[in-house]
């Protein structure tokens, strides 16, 4: 892991990118909103990490049942060469196979009513969290 500090977690979409991060000690994580995939998406991340003094940044990457990627990993992976282009820190991947599915069940459990686990963006969110979540609980 990196030296100690922030990090931010990153549910990648085509549409739009779900956020996470820990708190400063690099313990905990929570959920940081979501954005617009667009053109100034690098930017607006390049920016997230120097005002949240982020020393490292962890991306969920889709497998595929087999193990391997499939079209949305190959995504996530020109992507993450995009974001090493606009930040120095270390940039990471961690299996997010069944964050989507684990965040939706989550706010389930936490009485979220299913209207509001359908707005735009709390899935993502919520997913950026679990990922960070289970990497911060893997590398402790």
């Amino acid at each position: 892991m990196a030296e100690a500090g922030r990090i931010l977690g990153i549910d990648f979409g085509t549409k739009r990118i779900g956020l996470a991060l820990t708190d400063p000690t690099g313990i905990i994580a929570s959920g940081a909103g979501t954005i617009e995939n667009d053109m100034n998406v690098l930017d607006r991340i390049a920016d997230l990490v120097r005002s949240n003094d982020v020393h490292q940044i962890v991306i969920g990457m889709p497998y595929a049942p087999d193990g391997g990627k499939g079209q949305k990993g190959r995504q996530v992976e020109a992507f993450i060469a995009r974001l090493r282009g606009v930040v120095t820190i270390p940039v990471e991947t961690w299996d997010e196979s069944f964050t989507s599915i684990g965040a939706q069940e989550a706010m389930r459990r936490g009485g979220m009513k299913k209207k509001q686990r359908r707005e735009k963006g709390r899935v993502d969110e919520m997913a950026a969290r679990l990922l960070l979540q289970e990497y911060l609980e893997n590398h402790g």
